[in-house]
């Protein structure tokens, strides 16, 4: 069960209707796919089929916390339900003249169908959302609505209720704006794509591959995790996706091998959170920054290049450094896969031959949507071809011995004596399992979506970006590292509880104009922006990457958080070395690109053995004080300051190491 069902409880069907249900879920998912390949709709049908579908399903299957579950699905949720198909299928009806027009068509009826789904897509909102969300979209509507009676530089014009209703219901702008297209488009179909290659068997060749290239290193299970997350997490484009995919297996595992169980947890929000950022996918929302920037996808790839790298081997590092402060030692050998089992021709092809074909129709200048759709067809393939050929035992299943460890049931049981036909009926089974899941998820993303999209709607009409950008400047002054600070702390804050792609369209709508006008480069100013869209995962106070990873280890939040800080503390600082220093996005002369990233590695290395405070054996307070501002002073762009802050760091070594000289002379 996912965390998403264990709050929302979702409702389940059986029989007849468990079979209808399914089916409209299974044509639903298919139209996504189907347009990605044919070519998608108009754009104010293809979004309002996908939030239509999206509402539906939220009151079909979200049923909260009912005292009469059976009277309220057929007195409130079924009507509720067809009421939204209702309300977004005039919209796909009467596109045209919707289109063609700057305000209503049939002014009594739409206000009427607008105020009806708005008040739906708040009950749907805190269904599957909760309070907090319906919250913000009440205070972004209040914003817009009494603007004027707003002292300052916050007050505006205002928005009418007319123009609100129109403006959501109807315009550009409104629940079916840029957004939701995007959620329509690439967003739903890397959803598609994570939960086919899930149920394809690529999740375990990733745990495979993880086991053997880090589960011989102290805290081997714990670098079983980054790897694997850092893997799966480029795919999906989810940290709470990610965690609850991956984290089912290296949780357990970390927990069994000797991990308490707030490490355990941050270890895996973490390396989910550095998945959204790990090239050469990145997940949707590094498409969508292209979109945005008007750029090439591989600009993205290159830019967030050197920065993913920094932080993933800080996070090994740290993992590592916490190994020996906790004394967790490396995997047992029998669990550590062999060089034949990790990489197994027939497991490999199934994993990398829809990233290749992603890829290629990536650099071909195909969109997004035939990229993706042609890297679903190639799974299908695989999985297709992989039910025709007998099944082979491998000498030593480890990964097998792995998920028993953890306490887990295997997830690919054997099927060397099943019949073709069992294989085929296997074969369906799956792939209807992954696209149930996959509508499961486009659901809750969705919402997610449509609640951002509201906000940003409200951003644009009332100008709360520029006026933000003023604030934001007159506060910061000269000083550029304040301003930043501001903008770190704005985007972490407009990210919570969000998606990355939301997160980050969001926090570009809002914060790119100001990095702008304080003169930053446009393509480190939204990878800054993105950086911390995906870091909101893990902050408290709503941090939804730590709550579902402590619902896999049973932690606590303010422990797991502690740990997941400690270890992402270079996230932290990388977006400010690469938006200070360009050529860390590999942008400037060879020279000058590999001296800034010799200089950020040491010094994001130093931060790490600091903040955990080991080295050798346990730092004392100043020590760690000397090393972690040295560090931070290393990384700042300028020769004088790597002088100054290796003087830092070798001070607080030496003074670390000093009691332990003394100790060896009296002995």
């Amino acid at each position: 069960m996912s965390s998403d069902e264990r709050v929302a409880h979702l409702r389940r069907f059986s029989g007849v209707a468990g079979w209808l249900v399914g089916s409209l879920a299974l044509a639903w998912i298919l139209f996504h796919v189907v347009t990605a390949g044919v070519g998608t709709l108009p754009n104010y049908q293809q979004r309002a089929v996908h939030l239509g579908g999206a509402l539906f399903f939220v009151f079909l299957l979200y049923q909260g916390r009912a005292r009469f579950p059976r009277l309220q699905l057929f007195l409130i949720d079924l009507p509720c339900a067809c009421a939204c198909l209702v309300l977004l299928g005039y919209v796909f009806v009467n596109y045209d003249a919707i289109v063609m027009s700057n305000w209503y068509v049939n002014e009594a009826v739409e206000k009427l169908f607008g105020v009806t789904l708005f008040l739906l897509l708040l009950e749907a909102v805190r269904r599957t959302l909760g309070w907090m969300f319906v919250g913000l979209i009440t205070v972004f509507c209040c914003y817009a609505y009494f603007g004027p009676y707003l002292p300052g530089p916050f007050g505006h014009r205002g928005l009418s209720l007319e123009r609100m209703i129109y403006v959501f219901y109807l315009g550009n702008n409104g629940l079916l704006g840029t957004l939701m297209g995007i959620s329509a488009t690439v967003v739903a179909l890397f959803l598609i794509l994570g939960a086919l290659l899930n149920v394809s068997g690529a999740g375990d060749t990733f745990i495979r591959i993880a086991m053997r290239l880090g589960g011989r290193m102290r805290g081997g299970a714990g670098m079983v995790a980054v790897i694997g997350s850092a893997f799966m997490g480029m795919i999906n484009g989810s940290t709470v996706a990610n965690v609850t995919s991956t984290g089912v297996l290296t949780i357990p595992l970390m927990r069994r091998l000797g991990f308490n169980r707030n490490l355990a947890g941050s270890i895996e929000a973490v390396a989910s959170t550095g998945g959204q950022i790990m090239p050469p996918i990145m997940g949707p929302g590094a498409f969508l920054m292209a979109e945005l920037l008007g750029i090439p996808y591989l600009e993205v790839v290159k830019a967030a290049l050197v920065p993913s790298v920094l932080f993933f081997t800080a996070l090994l590092l740290g993992v590592y450094l916490m190994a020996r402060r906790y004394g967790l030692e490396a995997l047992p050998a029998q669990l550590i896969p062999s060089r034949r089992e990790a990489f197994e021709p027939r497991a490999m092809a199934n994993l990398l031959v829809p990233i290749v074909v992603l890829l290629f129709f990536i650099l071909q200048h195909y969109t997004i949507q035939t990229a993706v759709f042609w890297s679903l067809m190639s799974i299908i393939i695989m999985m297709f071809l992989n039910s025709l050929l007998p099944q082979r035992h491998l000498d030593s299943d480890a990964c097998d011995r792995s998920w028993d460890l953890a306490g887990l049931e295997a997830p690919t049981p054997r099927q060397n004596e099943a019949s073709t036909s069992q294989r085929l009926v296997g074969l369906l089974r799956a792939t209807y399992e992954g696209l149930y899941s996959a509508a499961l998820s486009v659901v809750y993303i969705a919402m997610i979506i449509a609640a951002a999209q509201v906000m940003v709607s409200v951003i644009n009409l009332t100008g709360l970006g520029v006026t933000l950008s003023q604030v934001i400047l007159s506060i910061g002054g000269d000083f550029l590292i304040v301003s930043l600070l501001l903008t770190m702390a704005l985007a972490i804050v407009l990210g919570m509880g969000m998606p990355t792609p939301a997160a980050y369209a969001v926090g570009a709508a809002v914060l790119a104009p100001p990095l702008l006008n304080l003169g930053f480069e446009r393509l480190p100013s939204h990878l800054f922006l993105y950086f911390f869209a995906s870091v909101s995962a893990i902050t408290p106070p709503v941090a939804a990457g730590i709550f579902a990873a402590i619902a896999i280890s049973g932690g606590t939040f303010l422990g797991t958080a502690r740990y997941a800080l400690t270890l992402a503390c270079s996230l932290f600082l990388l977006p400010f070395l690469f938006i200070l220093n360009p050529e860390l996005t590999l942008a400037g002369e060879p020279l000058t690109i590999l001296l800034a990233v010799l200089s950020a590695m040491l010094g994001i290395g130093f931060l790490s053995v600091a903040a955990i405070g080991q080295l050798g054996e346990s730092m004392k307070l100043l020590p760690r004080l000397l090393v972690g501002a040295g560090a931070i002073v290393m990384v700042t762009p300028g020769l004088w300051f790597d002088m100054v802050g290796m003087v830092g760091v070798l001070a607080g070594i030496s003074l670390h190491r000093l009691p332990a000289k003394r100790g060896d002379k009296h002995a």
